[in-house]
């Protein structure tokens, strides 16, 4: 049976703990993890979900900014940047993903509302 999205939000089921606001990439039992360095993943987590719960995705076909966590970086509004490991947005030496709207000082954690490209 054919399912479709309009909303732009859909709950999925955590492989390991997920903090929210990371990126998350789609695994083929459908289950969501932190995306990779350099991947774009499929959105944007919501809440944090424990291994095996449910939890909100932002999916990158929503409207609107998205929150996301950097990890190590100073974010500068209208400059871009990528996925790191872990699902972190940082700076990335091949590919830009997002176009900061907010700014924040380089520390682990800080939360920063990004505009997908």
């Amino acid at each position: 049976m054919a399912s479709q999205n309009d909303m732009g939000f859909k709950p999925f089921q955590a492989s390991g703990a997920i903090s929210a606001y990371r990126i998350v990439a789609l695994q083929s039992d459908g289950t969501i993890t932190p995306a990779a360095a350099d991947a774009k993943g499929i959105g944007v987590t919501q809440e944090d979900a424990s291994d095996g719960s449910y939890c909100n995705v932002k999916l990158w076909s929503a409207p609107g900014t998205f929150k996301v966590t950097v990890s190590g970086t100073a974010v500068t509004p209208a400059s871009t940047y990528g996925t790191i490991i872990g699902g972190y947005a940082g700076t990335t030496p091949t590919t830009s993903r997002f176009t900061a709207i907010g700014s924040a000082v380089a520390s682990n954690g800080v939360i920063v509302e990004f505009q997908p490209i």
